[in-house]
């Protein structure tokens, strides 16, 4: 009987050593890029259809595929970037008006530069938001790697991808480039390259009003790397003013184009922004909302800032600290459209947050079935002009 079980257990050792391999070719595609890829171009078909059965049913617009898939990318604040990649920054003749400065240039310039090749703004707007996607991908799996398992780390991408406003993240807009710079340059950080932290530091403050806040998570790493000790500063800590630069090197255009340096701070009035305390704003909003949609919006921030507020130690302090902030400063300077719904997809630590909690299988299969029907139902209001999350 020893003999035979002997054999037994030779024939299966032959059999698996004998089981074809996966040819070379994809073998060489990490797990987490082929992951990325299949969650990539799954959703953002399932969201293309989703844009025009909306268009069809919702705005009763028939839209022919696919020349005019762009349509359901291009909405809200779309215009304002596209108008700005063709003709540039203008100056209205009453400066209590909307003017387009209001916008930050980098995502406009990138559309531009494209645009000279492609001789379509629209379409480069949403390559390039397309390819920043990936890239943030990329950066946030790095990121979680740090201190997580592999498993962890592509739970979060789908999390990114399954957040029910992301997506924003494909439309022509500038959240996929700011994710994917703020998510590159806090992982050079946390790995010490202080030169790219502060290049990409500079880029982040170029793409949006509050950019330049990630300043203060680096200065924390930085400050970590010294082990909090100020006779191990270095002449590297200089690489830090960079960050500030990106934002006074659009300060400086604008006094430039108008003779305000501040245009950009001053013109968000007309825009319908003004400062407030974060916390009384959001009891507003949920104790008198304006409609149904701001209702939904502030429900969905005290959500995410309950949520963030919770998980300091599941993210540590630096991501907890960024995406506090990047919750609390659009939550202070409200505009009139109330986009809170759209800003809170830039706090990727939630998306950190839902993958640890997803090592849960019950919650991890709610949560992905929830995310994925809700970004659903608010993909075919916002193509269609319906819902203005942005």
């Amino acid at each position: 009987m020893a003999a035979s079980s002997g054999h037994r257990q030779e024939l299966v050792t032959t059999r698996i050593a004998e089981k074809p391999e996966r040819p070379a070719r994809f073998k060489q595609v990490p797990a987490w890029l082929a992951y990325t890829l299949t969650l990539f171009v799954t959703t953002r078909a399932v969201l293309t259809v989703i844009g025009f059965i909306a268009y069809q049913h919702i705005a009763h617009v028939k839209l022919s595929m696919p020349s005019e898939f762009l349509r359901i990318w291009k909405v809200w604040d779309s215009v304002n970037y596209i108008d700005i990649a063709q003709y540039g920054y203008f100056i209205p003749v009453d400066r209590t008006k909307m003017a387009n400065y209001a916008f930050f240039p980098l995502y406009p310039l990138l559309m531009r530069i494209l645009d000279t090749v492609l001789n379509d703004p629209a379409l480069s707007g949403f390559i390039i938001s397309s390819v920043c996607l990936l890239i943030a991908c990329f950066y946030l799996y790095r990121i979680v790697g740090l201190d997580s398992d592999e498993r962890t780390a592509m739970r979060s991408i789908k999390y990114l991808f399954l957040f029910p406003t992301a997506f924003v993240l494909s439309g022509i807009l500038t959240e996929s480039l700011f994710l994917a710079l703020s998510l590159a340059c806090l992982y050079y950080a946390k790995k010490g390259n202080w030169i790219f932290t502060g290049a990409l530091g500079f880029f982040t403050a170029l793409t949006r009003p509050y950019g330049v806040i990630i300043i203060l998570p680096v200065l924390y790493e930085y400050l970590r790397s010294k082990e909090f000790k100020l006779q191990n500063i270095r002449a590297d800590a200089l690489y830090m003013l960079l960050i500030p630069a990106g934002i006074s090197a659009y300060a400086l255009y604008c006094y430039y184009l108008m003779g305000d340096p501040l245009a950009f701070v001053h013109v968000q009035s007309a825009w319908g922004g003004h400062l407030v305390n974060p916390i009384m704003e959001l009891g507003y909003r949920l104790i008198t909302p304006a409609s149904t949609e701001v209702l939904f919006g502030a429900c969905f921030t005290l959500i995410a800032l309950i949520v963030m507020l919770l998980s300091y130690k599941k993210v540590g302090f630096s991501l907890w600290l960024y995406g506090l902030l990047l919750i609390l400063i659009p939550l202070s300077t409200p505009s009139s459209a109330w986009s809170m719904a759209r800003y809170v997809v830039l706090a990727f630590p939630l998306f950190i947050v839902f993958a640890k909690l997803g090592e849960n299988r019950d919650f991890d299969d709610t949560a992905t079935i929830a995310m994925a029907l809700l970004q659903g139902l608010l993909m075919a209001l916002w193509a269609t002009w319906g819902y203005y999350v942005v």
